[in-house]
């Protein structure tokens, strides 16, 4: 099926753009202050390690922003769609919780390989491999104990390896400390127009155990209302909930040694899609305003697990660190296939019947990473490491006959067709890093990245429908990736850089059966990116106005294409596409209290050659789900109301221009309508409590952000997610 729903057989349901209202905050602005770097870093300088070195972000030559730990709670950002879009030419892309893909500057043509890299802390995570479905798995972490999140747009090729061709999303998690006891504890509930109530609990405590020990331990609830409707299945049917924790401990024995252990646990448990039927013409409703129908539920539940270990010494000069990382994903999903595979069966079979389809996904991924990072320089600053992963991911599907009216199971026509794919991952890889202090005010920064890896795929089927084989492919690639960016600085608080830089991701092996025509490769290649940017960063008015622009051109070449090829799935290469546009960000505080934030983004994505014919895209196509135009602005106020109590208020407001749907060859791209959503809070705080009211979607806005392939409903009809409707909250926390 199609890349959401797995990634060897049939085409399947659509994914969705999801954003968020607010702006990031770039270059300063109100969060929490940083450690102090360097002879002219400053007690509110917000500190980043975008390359790999605790650096004031006002300082990286490269497109940086960072959304805080602080404003995530101050606009009560409880899911990745809540916050991910506060940063410009960032699009969240998802049909079902959990079933998520992530797009920065317009790079994605709906591929299996993820385009941008996650990490969290020191650990990358997902699957390096376009066999694992890893562009759709992004991790969805709750927010409530992160101290930031950066977003990298452009290339990261040099220091995070594979599959930045967009950039990469970094989440800091709060480290433990030795300082003090510290403490919150968060419940919120939740109601949604035409759908049902939710709500969460969230907890946080560190504990120092001495003055060389300390440990972090967090863990939240969710429930997610849903407002889906079923005529059959009954009300709210995309509701859930996510659940999960962390706990970190740090062992600090002496001043230059520190080890920190981690492990972050997740599980995700949605009960189905955001999608209504639409006529896949007039993209009107078929059944209701917020209605699907489908044969039977459509349950997907993903369990996360991430652990570190990081070790680092620092010897003076030069400082040495190993970071050890084992991430695991299991998703178990259940879909409901019967508008693709439906007529089929009947035909076959004689009888009305449906499709019901299994898919069972599994990650394991270990990583090493070591490196030596030189100590703040005047001159030259460097850091020159070493990394290897090995990951392991198997992905089973089987697709069972059902009922065609009621949606029962029929045991006669159950395991029609079954179909596993396991595959082994491989990297290596050495890169450096350095920064040449020519003055204090010129700078060049320049990079490289050797990397080799390996794959090996073995792909079985059985039953009446697909028949019985057993094949196997391998395949290795060789990718050398660079960046270099000069940079001028007028002041201290000006940065004027360019930058030009590559990212890549990697190829593999196709396994196909005998019957695939020859012209489809047995494996694919890696498709790479080549950027660049322009940019300036600038704090004015004694750092009440803080200002970013940045002006890209990326050209995409080789690009990884999925397709179907005699019912199986594969990719292949094909094409080229360019992505251009200009980012900005601002954010001025006039007076005490008062923050203005607006950020926003024009971004020219297409195809400069043809795609392949079996995926569809022409020479001059929008990338799918890239508005030429995207802006968030929002307004802040806090005041005192007496002695012990504080009053905020904010408002924010995001426009996403039109988009154009996947690539197709049954209807082709679709104008998807540009919309506009409202969100508001209002609370106060007294002494170590908070209580705060927050409506989000003000106007009800019922944007389409996604639309599904033929198939992904029933009765000609296909499914279309939609922005959440209007909800209504309040949130009551305390902090020690």
């Amino acid at each position: 099926m199609r890349a959401a729903r797995g990634r060897f057989w049939f085409v399947g349901a659509a994914i969705a753009v999801a954003a968020a209202p607010g702006a990031a905050q770039s270059n300063g602005g109100p969060g929490p202050a940083g450690p102090s770097i360097g002879a002219d870093s400053r007690s509110d300088d917000i500190i980043v390690t975008a390359q790999k070195r605790e650096q004031r972000l006002l300082d990286v030559p490269q497109s940086v922003s960072v959304v805080t730990g602080a404003t995530l709670a101050q606009v009560h950002a409880e899911r990745f769609q809540d916050y991910i879009t506060r940063v410009p030419s960032a699009a969240f892309v998802e049909t079902q919780a959990g079933n998520t893909r992530l797009v920065l500057r317009g790079i994605n043509t709906g591929g299996v390989g993820a385009t941008v890299a996650t990490y969290v802390d020191e650990t990358p995570y997902g699957s390096a491999t376009a066999l694992a479905n890893g562009n759709i798995l992004t991790p969805d972490l709750d927010p409530s104990d992160i101290e930031r999140v950066e977003v990298l747009r452009g290339p990261q090729g040099t220091l995070y390896g594979a599959n930045s061709l967009g950039g990469l999303v970094k989440f800091v998690t709060v480290a433990p400390t030795t300082e003090a006891v510290h403490a919150f504890a968060e419940g919120s509930v939740e109601s949604v127009d035409h759908g049902s109530t939710g709500g969460s609990l969230r907890a946080a405590l560190n504990l120092p155990l001495g003055p060389t020990v300390a440990v972090r331990a967090s863990g939240f609830y969710r429930k997610d209302p849903g407002f889906i409707d079923d005529p059959r299945l009954g009300h709210h049917v995309n509701d859930g909930k996510t659940y999960g924790g962390r706990i970190s401990a740090l062992f600090k024995p002496v001043d230059e040694l520190e080890i920190r252990a981690s492990a972050v646990l997740e599980n995700l448990n949605s009960n189905g899609t955001n999608q209504v039927d639409v006529d896949p013409v007039t993209l009107m409703p078929t059944i209701g305003r917020y209605s699907q129908r489908r044969l039977i539920r459509q349950p997907n539940d993903i369990r996360y697990r991430i652990y570190n270990l990081t070790a680092s010494y620092d010897f003076g000069p030069v400082t040495l660190l190993s970071s050890t990382s084992y991430g695991m994903l299991n998703e178990a999903q259940l879909q409901d296939n019967s508008g693709v595979f439906g007529p089929a069966l009947t035909g076959i079979f004689g009888v009305p019947l449906g499709a019901a389809q299994i898919q069972d996904v599994g990650q394991r991924r270990f990583t090493e990473e070591v490196r030596l990072t030189s100590s703040h320089s005047r001159v030259f600053e460097w850091s020159i490491g070493g990394f290897y992963t090995r990951e392991h991911n198997a992905i089973n599907q089987v697709v069972n006959g059902i009922d065609g009216v009621s949606g029962a199971a029929v045991p006669a026509y159950a395991n029609l067709a079954l179909a596993s794919l396991d595959s082994k991952y491989r990297e290596i890889a050495g890169f450096a890093n350095g920064t040449i202090h020519f003055s204090r005010q010129i700078d060049l920064t320049v990079g490289g990245r050797y990397s080799h890896n390996s794959q090996r795929a073995v792909q079985s089927s059985s039953g009446p429908l697909a028949g019985d084989s057993q094949l196997s492919s391998g395949s290795s690639d060789n990718v050398f990736t660079y960046s270099v960016a000069p940079s001028f600085k007028p002041n201290d608080d000006t940065t004027v850089y360019a930058r030009v830089a590559r990212g890549y991701r990697p190829g593999g092996p196709n396994v196909l059966p005998p019957t695939a025509p020859d012209s489809v490769p047995r494996t694919f290649g890696a498709d790479t990116t080549t950027n660049y940017e322009v940019g300036i960063k600038s704090q004015l008015l004694d750092r009440k106005l803080s200002l970013e622009l940045t002006g890209f051109y990326i050209d995409w070449n080789n690009i990884q294409l999925f397709t179907s090829v005699n019912g199986f799935g594969a990719n292949t290469n094909g094409g080229s596409a360019r992505s251009k546009g200009i980012e900005f960000s601002a954010t001025a505080t006039p007076i005490k209290g008062l923050s203005l934030t607006a950020n926003g983004a024009y971004i020219d994505a297409t195809l400069t050659s043809d795609a392949s014919p079996l995926t569809g895209g022409l020479r001059g196509d929008r990338l799918p789900y890239s508005a030429r135009f995207a802006s968030t602005l929002g307004v802040d106020y806090e005041r005192p109301l007496s002695g012990k109590v504080t009053g905020t208020a904010g408002v924010s407001w995001r426009y996403t221009g039109p988009r154009r749907s996947d690539f197709n060859t049954d209807f082709g791209q679709r104008r998807l309508a540009a919309f506009s959503q409202i969100d508001a809070h209002a609370g106060v705080t007294f002494d170590r409590f908070r209580l705060d009211a927050f409506v989000r979607n003000i106007g009800d806005s019922r944007g389409i952000v996604d639309l599904g392939a033929s198939g992904s409903a029933l009765d000609g009809a296909v499914g279309a997610a939609i922005v959440r409707p209007r909800s209504f909250g309040a949130t009551l926390g305390f902090r020690y």
